[in-house]
């Protein structure tokens, strides 16, 4: 007698059985034609606020669209079986959709917009083909994307230097060396020197050597100029002259041009020091000398699970 697989039901032929022919459905015509649509078959599930277990006409597809506006979180349910899916998620809302296996307590998120691979191994829903971990993501967002959260093990942190649980990534752990992750608010990424010697700890402050070294700011660097004007403190004399009174006519004492026929004005010298005052005139323009021109984009996250 026939039996069948597992898990995608595939009917399994006793030696000698349908001998000299194919059989009828469900016999291997059967299995052929399941074949075709686990590998090419794509249905549409559309979601809105309630959580929905697919049905297995709905799952014995390879691709699953999900659509809809999604007016509440949703979580979509798979059988306990082991296989893979692509999931395309098309819905739209301000919510997010998950993904769990049957009797399972860990479910994973896809971003809305995104076509992701995922695999389940009877327990646990697991994102497929994602970059190794310890991979950069630079995302717009301001904060970390709600598919993101929405996971039970999130597969990205934040870099912003805190600490992480071992236990939950422990190939993170290995890829770091330890459970801080690197800090990567207000700054710019720079390449291991490779030998180059091009980032040194005596010029920078920044050793280019040792990965995860971090430091700088955007100030410029606290220094002071030579005065090349050598001033021994010497003072200079200038004469200054006057008019005190006015004869033989009127005029106005203060008034310099005075022309009176038969005067006689009288002009006193006095004298006056002054020193050397020396100022520094500001070069350049900007608020800061020491920042390329640099956009602020978003966040940076890094692959963990």
């Amino acid at each position: 007698m026939s039996s069948s697989t597992s898990n995608r039901g595939y009917i399994i032929q006793t030696s000698g059985e349908n001998a000299g022919t194919w059989g009828l459905d469900p016999g291997l015509n059967g299995s052929f034609q399941a074949i075709d649509t686990n590998l090419g078959g794509v249905t549409t599930v559309t979601l809105s606020s309630s959580n929905v277990t697919l049905s297995s006409t709905q799952y014995a597809n390879g691709t699953i669209i999900l659509s809809g506006t999604l007016t509440a979180n949703v979580l979509v349910v798979f059988p306990a079986i082991q296989a893979w899916f692509t999931v395309f998620n098309q819905t739209t809302g301000l919510f997010t959709a998950t993904l769990a296996s049957q009797g399972a307590t860990e479910a994973i998120a896809i971003e809305q917009g995104a076509i992701a691979d995922i695999l389940i191994n009877g327990t646990q829903v697991k994102f497929r083909n994602l970059p190794p971990v310890g991979t950069y993501l630079d995302v717009i967002d301001s904060s970390v994307p709600a598919w993101i959260t929405a996971c039970t093990i999130p597969p990205y942190l934040i870099c912003d230097g805190s600490t992480f649980s071992a236990v939950t990534y422990p190939y993170l752990n290995t890829k770091l060396g330890g459970t801080t992750l690197p800090d990567l608010r207000g700054r710019s990424r720079f390449y291991l020197n490779g030998g180059t010697g091009r980032i040194t700890t005596a010029v920078s402050g920044i050793d280019g050597d040792t990965r995860l070294s971090a430091g700088g700011n955007q100030n410029l660097h606290q220094h002071s100029h030579a005065n090349s004007l050598n001033d021994p403190g010497h003072t200079h004399t200038q004469n200054i002259f006057y008019y005190t009174s006015v004869q033989g006519g009127t005029g106005a004492a203060g008034v310099v041009n005075v022309s009176l026929a038969g005067s006689t004005t009288t002009f006193t010298s006095n004298s006056a020091t002054t020193g050397i005052s020396i100022t520094n005139a500001t070069s350049g323009a900007g608020s800061s000398q020491n920042m390329p021109p640099a956009q602020i984009s978003g966040i940076t996250l890094i692959r963990s699970a």
